[in-house]
């Protein structure tokens, strides 16, 4: 069996959604924007989410994804984020199973799980990412 490690994950963007991206994506969830001269182009940003993948949004037409789909993340410290994207208006769906995660959805309709880690340490296996589903 061959082993498969997530490079990176793509999600859409409407034209012209930069600036909401970023504003979501750093100064909500604290992820760092990745630049790189051979890969930059217009219409797609890259957000480091630990280790080596990382998570590109492009510009597209949305065709929408399955109710179910989502990425999943998880963060050292959930009542912060969940503070921060409640006062920047981002709808928050706290899960009624367990205290420690929550759904929001990024400014383009993308759905996100957020996890706390155990404890609220992140550890090294906490530093790539656990948990894809994708909508095919």
């Amino acid at each position: 069996m061959t082993q498969a490690l997530v490079d990176h994950v793509q999600l859409p963007m409407p034209p012209g959604g930069a600036r909401a991206a970023r504003r979501f994506y750093q100064e909500l969830l604290g992820l760092a924007e990745q630049r790189d001269p051979a890969l930059d182009r217009p219409g797609v940003l890259r957000f480091a989410l630990g280790g080596a993948q990382r998570l590109d949004l492009s510009e597209g037409l949305y065709t929408g994804v399955a109710p179910q789909a989502h990425l999943a993340l998880s963060v050292q410290d959930l009542t912060p984020v969940l503070q921060r994207l409640r006062a920047a208006g981002h709808p928050v769906d706290q899960a009624r199973l367990a205290d420690n995660l929550a759904y929001t959805e990024d400014p383009f309709g993308n759905r996100l799980k957020l996890l706390q880690s155990p404890g609220g340490a992140l550890s090294r296996k906490d530093h790539h990412v656990t948990e894809v589903r994708l909508a095919l």
